[in-house]
């Protein structure tokens, strides 16, 4: 067996564990976004962008316009309402990655909200539209793939009861 041949099949045995800590670490991207929209005020710390600026944001530079009227009329007068969807949501998503628990519903809540966030801000100016995209790439990724689950909740459940990670999916 050839040196490279060797070397790709070594760092293909790793691919579980790079993909498990991929998993992590875009579930506490979610978490630490919270940090600028706390209940129960949902106010920023100094200094920083609150969600309802962001939300006007959105609203003064639409890339799909029926987005914008939506979060003009029903979003913000309703912000308290939203507010608190969005925190829940975001903390879902963060807990259910970063633990490794729930990871598909996790990943399937990323995958949306995260094609939200691309619609809502990838016309604001300054922003990277990348950005967005590559959330929405990473949810698919962990939607689609099996092989993150043994580092993590669901891999010790499927563990315990005997299961095959092609039979978690």
């Amino acid at each position: 067996m050839n040196l490279t041949r060797l070397l790709f099949q070594k760092l293909s045995s790793l691919h579980p564990l790079v993909l498990s800590a991929c998993r992590s670490l875009i579930g506490l991207l979610w978490l630490a976004s919270l940090r600028w929209k706390l209940p129960p005020s949902f106010d920023p710390p100094p200094g920083q962008r609150g969600l309802m600026e962001w939300l006007t944001l959105e609203a003064a530079h639409p890339t799909i316009g029926l987005y914008a009227d939506f979060v003009t009329a029903v979003v913000i007068p309703n912000f308290l309402l939203f507010a608190w969807l969005t925190f829940l949501v975001e903390l879902v998503i963060g807990l259910s990655l970063t633990l490794g628990w729930w990871t598909r519903l996790g990943a399937m809540l990323g995958l949306l909200w995260s094609m939200n966030l691309a619609v809502g801000l990838l016309s604001v100016p300054g922003e990277w539209p990348w950005s967005y995209l590559m959330l929405v790439m990473w949810h698919a990724l962990l939607l689609t793939a099996t092989d993150y689950q043994s580092w993590g909740i669901d891999g010790w459940r499927g563990r315990r009861s005997g299961q095959k990670p092609e039979a978690r999916r």
